[in-house]
């Protein structure tokens, strides 16, 4: 009999697992008056998450690289202040989120978030939603070069011994649709995101979840 080759099912976390738009909003705006930049409207910011803060820095400082890096640590700054806090914000996870981890891992998925959020944001909020038992592996913006390049994917990759046929990238914007295509794996994306349905699929999306219970059979279908 032979062993079920490893699969490996990767999640971006921010407008995929966990519905975090209000709190980056809030601290980009907050980052943003302290610099002595323009507030951005919420819309904005929004259509901006998932970039990774030195990118979206550039948008919110008119493309000055000085401000624009200013910005960036301003934001880390006031953010780790946050989560390493008293009261750290703890963003609520999308219907099911929790659910389909549980389920994957229940059918010898391996699971794993790659994500351009920090990792002192990632951690307070993964270990405070009993998350740090259904997934694998984490990786953040601090462990290697963000999305949309293909660091984070096939890092996960290598730590876990999946090869890319194996590998699928669960996420809501183009940045995660980038990473898959430049990983040379699999894209699903989902519809509550911050990217709309349209833009994943004009980026290769196999699939587009209207909501979690569909994923372990679009999965199957996309391993076979």
């Amino acid at each position: 009999m032979f062993d079920t080759p490893l699969r490996l099912v990767l999640f971006d976390f921010d407008g995929t697992l966990c519905d975090s738009a209000a709190t980056i909003i809030r601290l980009m705006k907050q980052a943003c008056a302290a610099c002595g930049l323009p507030v951005p409207k919420d819309s904005f910011i929004r259509g901006n998450i998932g970039h990774g803060v030195s990118h979206a820095a550039l948008a919110y400082a008119d493309g000055d690289p000085e401000k624009a890096s200013q910005l960036a640590e301003t934001y880390r700054h006031i953010a780790r202040n946050e989560y390493l806090g008293g009261q750290p914000p703890l963003d609520p996870l999308f219907d099911g989120a929790k659910d389909i981890l549980c389920t994957l891992q229940s059918k010898d998925y391996l699971t794993g978030i790659i994500t351009n959020k920090s990792r002192t944001g990632l951690d307070s909020l993964i270990t405070r939603h009993g998350l740090d038992q259904q997934v694998d592996l984490t990786i953040s913006a601090d462990d290697c070069m963000v999305k949309p390049a293909p660091d984070m994917a096939l890092l996960a990759m290598r730590q876990t011994g999946v090869d890319k046929v194996k590998t699928i990238l669960v996420g809501d914007t183009e940045i995660d649709a980038g990473c898959a295509a430049n990983a040379g794996i699999a894209f699903i994306g989902v519809s509550w995101g911050y990217h709309s349905p349209d833009r994943l699929t004009d980026m290769g999306a196999v699939h587009i979840l209207s909501n979690y219970d569909e994923l372990p059979a679009v999965i199957a279908r996309q391993f076979s």
